[in-house]
């Protein structure tokens, strides 16, 4: 069972940001691979959920904005630091 970070805290995001960064610069990283993003994604983590591909799955009323803030942020850290950087994100809701 995973811990969900608030994401939304100027913290919370300072380190996981600086985390990346840090794997970027101490040891060359030239990509990530966030696995598991679905239960980052839906404020119902994707739990008891059928996805059948319509945007209003994905985009609708679930959707956890503060998650998807973090890996738009996350992208664009990774990007300017590294622009060949390979960024990935799993999400097997639908599966």
């Amino acid at each position: 069972d995973s811990k969900i970070f608030h994401y939304t805290k100027h913290e919370v995001l300072r380190f996981l940001l600086s985390n990346c960064r840090w794997w970027l610069e101490e040891y060359g990283f030239d990509g990530f691979r966030f696995d598991g993003i679905t239960s980052m994604l839906y404020q119902s983590h994707g739990i008891g959920k059928g996805y059948t591909g319509g945007y209003h799955e994905y985009f609708g009323g679930d959707a956890d904005i503060e998650s998807h803030i973090y890996l738009m942020l996350a992208n664009d850290l990774i990007h300017t630091l590294v622009p060949s950087a390979v960024t990935i994100g799993e999400d097997v809701s639908g599966m």
